[in-house]
């Protein structure tokens, strides 16, 4: 009976070491348990770092990272991405996420990445590469589709911008007020080439 009891002792934790952590509480001084993924529910307090968090993440007063985020982050405080967002919320004071976002961003500073496939919504947003739709007061990106808010910058617009001041790189003017949007590609069309001139008729070369 020991021996029954010892061997599903040892298989249990092993189980657990290999398996994601169902919930997790995480402080600035480690995590419990101490699993570097997590599939359900972390909860964080000052501080919080894992590889992954599938599920609802909670931060209070907290600069929570992760690798890879899939869910509900709900983060009084930093929320920091490094990898990807593939799909969920990240709702935070300020979210910071390196990679491509899937789902929305909502902060006061949304310092992102390429947000491509998410709405971002924040007083202040700042994307390095491309994103979808950007609801805000600042909103400066590379490119995007969609921009409404106070002021709007991009290099690239691919459908509108609707604000005070809109800048665009290859807006119809580099910048306008209420709204902008991609100048027309016509004038780049090529003309047909010209045709060879005929000899007039009646006339015979000497």
């Amino acid at each position: 009976m020991k021996h029954r009891v010892l061997v599903l002792a040892v298989l249990l934790h092993a189980s657990l070491a290999f398996a994601e952590a169902p919930l997790q509480f995480a402080v600035s001084t480690g995590r419990v348990p101490d699993d570097p993924n997590v599939n359900g529910i972390r909860v964080s307090f000052l501080h919080g770092k894992n590889e992954s968090v599938r599920g609802l993440d909670l931060g209070l007063l907290s600069v929570s990272e992760t690798g890879n985020l899939s869910g509900l982050g709900l983060i009084a405080g930093v929320g920091k991405v490094s990898g990807d967002m593939s799909g969920g919320a990240a709702i935070s004071l300020i979210n910071i996420h390196d990679g491509r976002d899937a789902g929305l961003n909502a902060a006061f500073i949304n310092r992102l990445g390429s947000p491509d496939r998410a709405v971002n919504i924040g007083f202040v947003q700042i994307a390095d590469g491309e994103t979808l739709l950007d609801i805000g007061g600042l909103n400066v990106s590379e490119r995007s589709t969609v921009q409404l808010g106070f002021i709007n910058v991009t290099d690239e617009i691919k459908g509108f911008q609707f604000g005070f001041l809109n800048i665009a790189g290859n807006g119809f003017l580099p910048f306008f007020p209420i709204f902008n949007f991609p100048k027309s590609s016509t004038s780049s069309s090529a003309s047909p080439p010209r045709q060879p001139d005929r000899p007039l008729p009646g006339r015979s070369d000497f």
